[in-house]
């Protein structure tokens, strides 16, 4: 069985959400606590890394991770000033050497184990994978004044979510490339991009809809309804185990 490595930032201001979602509780525990057992729930995933605000490490194990027996977290580190920087401070702090990394989101708690499987498997194959949903609005591209220049073809597009999974090597050296290259680091807006600007193969793996990121209040207000409704993709990860 390949082995693997999810690496988790978890340091943004939550500035859009309006409150802090590490300390906030959804449908009673901590956010980090669903995303976390969630990736915990995968055979291949050996350890996890999580980056939190600077200073709130020994907080984060008091609260979240020693409470909840969330045994895979093997290191917490320092997260940076954007997310990028959070994850390559979380990349440089692993310590072994698995096959594939998983890069997941904190605040994407309902994705299912059989999507993260599906990524791991595609990354081993082609050397990077993505989950994402088929985009559904039409699509139109502007110029400066606002007025449309085309409509975009639908089948060719996809909203890129996470988890974004990526051979270990080759992920590591791409990122270290990034930083030796002099662009801005956050210039990239994924994970997936600074492996595509190194030159990697990047498969896209349809995942699941429950999938949604917590970024604003109507996002939580969503999340609670969806756990209290039993829509939360809960089912599909527990078939999976």
């Amino acid at each position: 069985m390949l082995s693997a490595v999810a690496l988790v930032p978890a340091a943004g201001s939550s500035s859009r959400m309006g409150f802090d979602k590490i300390s906030a509780t959804l449908a009673g525990l901590p956010l980090l606590v669903h995303t976390l057992r969630r990736l915990s729930l995968v055979p291949e995933i050996r350890g996890i890394v999580l980056a939190v605000p600077p200073g709130r490490e020994d907080e984060v194990v008091a609260t979240v991770i020693a409470p909840y027996r969330l045994e895979k977290v093997t290191r917490i580190c320092c997260g940076g000033a954007s997310r990028a920087h959070s994850v390559w401070n979380a990349l440089e702090a692993v310590t072994d050497n698995p096959d594939l990394v998983a890069v997941h989101d904190g605040a994407r708690p309902f994705v299912s184990v059989d999507a993260i499987g599906r990524v791991l498997s595609a990354a081993a194959e082609h050397g990077g994978a993505v989950v994402a949903t088929p985009v559904a609005p039409t699509i139109k591209r502007v110029n400066p004044e606002a007025l449309v220049v085309e409509t975009l073809e639908r089948p060719q597009l996809w909203a890129a979510a996470t988890p974004q999974s990526f051979r270990y090597r080759e992920f590591l050296d791409a990122y270290r490339q990034l930083h030796e290259s002099g662009v801005p680091v956050d210039s990239c807006t994924d994970d997936a991009q600074v492996f595509e600007h190194a030159g990697g193969a990047v498969k896209i793996v349809a995942g699941n809809p429950e999938n949604i990121k917590l970024t604003t209040p109507f996002d939580w207000a969503v999340a609670e309804w969806m756990i209290q409704t039993g829509r939360d993709g809960a089912e599909t990860s527990n078939q999976c185990q």
